[in-house]
């Protein structure tokens, strides 16, 4: 799996997102091919000349990257020069690129807890095998 690269494209994109981001476009393109279909990650700022790809055809890299785009975001692990740096390599949580779009805080999910059914009369079963 290509991470190193993968990583270096979301905290890139991120930080154009921060540095400008009414004039910056991120695109997805598709492609259907013989074997596998292949996704085209685009992010690009004319103002500020900058323009970053990333392409790949796994899906584990295809639902990282929809994950960088949400507002949720992901988690990076520091390349091998920053784990050398510092011996016990922080996890960098990063926020998603919708957060930076938004104006305002978006609440975090919560799962309903299931309700307990109500007491209630039991039916009987007529048809028992004796």
């Amino acid at each position: 799996m290509s991470s190193g690269r993968l990583d270096s494209y979301i905290t890139s994109s991120i930080a154009l997102l921060e540095a400008n981001p009414s004039s910056t476009v991120v695109s997805i393109k598709y492609e259907s091919g013989a074997k596998a279909g292949k996704v085209s990650f685009r992010t690009s700022n004319p103002q500020l000349l900058a323009r970053y790809k990333f392409s790949t055809s796994k899906s584990k890299d295809v639902s990282r990257l929809l994950s960088a785009v949400g507002p949720r975001g992901v988690s990076i692990t520091p390349g091998k020069v920053a784990k050398r740096r510092c011996r016990a390599a922080p996890v960098i949580d990063v926020n998603g690129m919708s957060t930076l779009l938004a104006n305002r805080d978006i609440p975090e999910a919560r799962e309903e807890a299931p309700q307990p059914k109500a007491a209630g009369k039991k039916k009987k079963n007529k048809n028992k095998k004796r």
